[in-house]
Formats: structure tokens, C-alpha cells, sequence
């Protein structure tokens, strides 16, 4: 049954945007590729901040569409006033978003008329009538479950190892697939989009040695590659997955997709997102269900207290600034407070601490020296 979408929180696609809309951010795409003509604010955004202005503006579009306030003539940056920006915002907090999320539509609404109307001047947007949104709003995180990560880590292989000795085949192959991803996102913790986008032997690749993440600039949202080796433990895993379940899962289709569903096509962003709930609800119980983005802010808040002697193992790990690690994803604070957090240790944590420590100090391959083929 198709999931049904409050109206009030619907995003406009790109073909139901009004037409000058259309075409100012069309114009703006183009000219983010071209290499002679002149180039806008979009070519020098990363695709993901690209993707995260679309779709606030089409967010944006959804909202006066419903109200009846979209008027087709109007340009981008003439229908941004104080009066409709206002009820947006008004609307934002009726809908239950979190004070950060209403933050970030703005952003993304600011981001996107800079984007379409070189120039434009909606710096206001940040702080209309001359306060911050910021200081309108609590600026409250949600509170939430964290997990250690070893825990989601051993929650990953236990799949797995129940997997092989399922006898129904379609079975096996999606909870290995699932125990393998689920594993891989509490080592590593990829964003939705990068996992959606991993191809064998380009973002995850075997060295002869071990597995690494390899994940490029223009797949995430940093200005750095992002490369760090897997656990030691997941080497058979992945060896086998590739090997065995993946080939059944692809039948006579070819594609280099990591994670791929029956029939060979590739896992999307939804699927992806609803296997990890999914699973996390059987797991955790539906109230505590999560998606994909919540390893993140695991390991974010475990991993420091796992590798303590490794200073911005954290950062390291997820890829990020230590100023962005610290305000969004280090809840050690809160995790610690809760009695007996790191009681009763054991080999699963023990060899999530070696590997964090090595991860700390040794340098990835270059690309040409890794093997692509896959299995060990």
C-alpha cells in the first residue's frame, strides 16, 4: 500500500515547478557544466548540496501551492517576502519538524535562489526581521536512542550468521545482504546517499590484503576522499556476499551495484532507508525504529569512548570536521551519564577498539594499487 504524504509537506519535482522557476535553476545546471561559459554558485557546490537545495525549493513550492499562493508568473526571488516566509515557518513547527530541520529549509531555500538568481540578495533569510532563526528557536536536539556501535556491529554479523543456515534461498540472500549492510554502516558509517551510490570495486574494494570504503568527492559532502579499511571480520562476510549472494540476487543481470535487490536492480535510497527500519524495528521495537543516518551519531558518540588514546577517531571515522563532529554528533555526554556503559567488554568490542586505533594511524591505498576483483 503506497505510503500516504501529508499535502502539507509535499516537495514540487522539478517538472511541476512553476516556469521561471524551472528554467532559472535548468540555466543554473548548465552552467554548472560548462567549462567556457559562465559559471555560477553551482559549480562549486558538491552534488549533495546541489541536491539538498532542490529539494527545499521544491519543499518550498509544495507549501504555497497548497496555500494557493504559487502564482505561475512570478519569478523565484519575487515570491520570497517577509509575509509568506513567515507562514512558512509557522507551518514548519505545526508540522512537528525539529528546530534544526527548520533551520535547514531555510538554508536549502536561501541556497537555492542563490543558485537560480545569481546575485540575489536573500541574506535575510537567516535571520528575518533581523533575529536569527536561531535565536527564535530552542534549538533543541531530539533526544534519542544511541547504541554502542559494537553492539549494532554484532548485530549486523548475528544476522549473517543466521542467514547461512536459512534453507530458503531468497531468504538467505537478502538478510545476509542486510546483516552485511547493516555491519558495514556500524563500522563505517556511509550517508544514505553514499550507499546508494557504492559500486564493487570502486567504493568498496579488496587491496589482496583487506576491504576498504572508498568513497569520492563527488559522492559525499566533504571536499576530501573519504577512504578507511573495513574490520578484518567482515573480510569472509564480504568475499562471501560477493561471491554468493550477490551473484544469485543479480540472476543474468550485470552491474557493478554493491547492494542490489531480485532481478539485479539496484537498492535506492527508499529501499535502503525501509530495510534499515525495517529490521531495526524487529530489533529495538517499532517506537525505537531508525534509519540509516543514526549510525552515524553511534558512532560518532562511541567511537571516542572505544579509542580514547586516538584523538578525532570520531571525525576520522565519519569523514568530518572535528567542529562538525562535536555539534552534531558526539552525544558522548548524554551516553556516558548511563551507568555501566563500557561494563562487560567483550571480543566484538575489544576488536572494534584495535581497529579503530589502526584506524587512526595508517593511510589508505591509492586506488591503482587496490585489487577490484573482490573476493580474497
Amino acid at each position: 500500500m503506497p505510503r500516504i504524504i501529508d499535502p502539507r509537506r509535499r516537495c514540487l519535482d522539478l517538472p511541476d515547478w512553476p516556469e521561471p522557476d524551472r528554467l532559472a535553476w535548468e540555466a543554473a545546471m548548465r552552467g554548472r557544466r560548462g567549462r567556457f561559459s559562465a559559471r555560477g554558485l553551482a559549480a562549486r557546490l558538491a552534488p549533495a548540496s546541489i541536491e539538498k537545495a532542490f529539494e527545499g525549493y521544491g519543499r518550498w513550492l509544495g507549501f504555497l501551492r497548497y496555500h494557493g499562493w504559487l502564482d505561475p508568473a512570478v519569478g523565484p526571488q519575487e515570491r520570497v517576502t517577509e509575509e509568506r516566509t513567515a507562514a512558512y515557518f509557522d507551518e514548519l513547527v505545526a508540522l512537528g519538524n525539529s528546530d534544526y530541520a527548520i533551520v535547514g529549509r531555510f538554508q536549502e531555500l536561501q541556497a537555492a535562489l542563490r543558485i537560480m538568481v545569481p546575485g540575489a540578495q536573500v541574506g535575510w533569510l537567516s535571520r528575518p526581521g533581523g533575529t536569527p532563526l536561531r535565536h527564535r528557536l530552542a534549538m533543541e536536539k531530539r533526544h534519542f536512542q544511541v547504541h554502542h556501535s559494537a553492539t549494532l556491529y554484532a548485530w549486523g554479523k548475528e544476522m549473517m550468521e543466521r542467514a547461512v543456515t536459512l534453507l530458503g534461498p531468497r531468504r538467505r540472500q537478502v538478510m545476509l545482504r542486510d546483516g552485511l549492510l547493516i555491519a558495514l554502516l556500524a563500522a563505517a558509517g556511509p550517508r544514505l546517499g553514499s550507499v546508494k551510490l557504492m559500486q564493487l570495486g570502486e567504493h568498496i574494494r579488496f587491496d589482496g590484503e583487506e576491504w576498504w570504503m572508498s568513497l569520492d568527492v563527488p559522492d559525499i559532502k566533504t571536499d576530501e576522499p573519504h577512504r578507511v579499511p573495513l574490520p578484518a571480520s567482515l573480510t569472509p562476510w564480504l568475499a562471501r556476499y560477493v561471491e554468493v549472494e550477490r551473484r544469485e540476487l543479480l540472476g543474468s543481470q550485470v552491474s557493478d551495484a554493491m547492494w542490489v535487490n531480485w532481478g539485479g536492480a539496484a537498492l535506492g535510497e527508499a529501499g535502503i532507508e525501509k530495510r534499515i527500519r525495517w529490521w531495526s524495528a524487529k530489533r529495538f521495537g517499532a517506537e525505537h525504529a531508525f534509519g540509516v543516518h543514526r549510525f552515524r551519531h553511534c558512532i560518532g558518540t562511541t567511537a571516542p569512548l572505544m579509542a580514547p588514546d586516538t584523538p578525532g577517531i570520531g571525525a576520522t571515522v565519519l569523514g568530518i570536521g572535528g567542529r562538525v563532529h562535536e555539534k552534531h554528533y558526539d552525544r558522548g555526554q548524554r551516553a556516558a551519564a548511563g551507568a555501566g556503559y563500557l561494563a562487560g567488554l567483550d571480543a566484538d568490542l575489544e576488536e572494534a577498539r584495535d581497529y579503530l586505533r589502526r584506524l587512526g594511524g595508517r593511510p589508505p591505498p591509492e586506488a591503482d594499487e587496490a585489487d577490484s576483483a573482490g573476493a580474497p
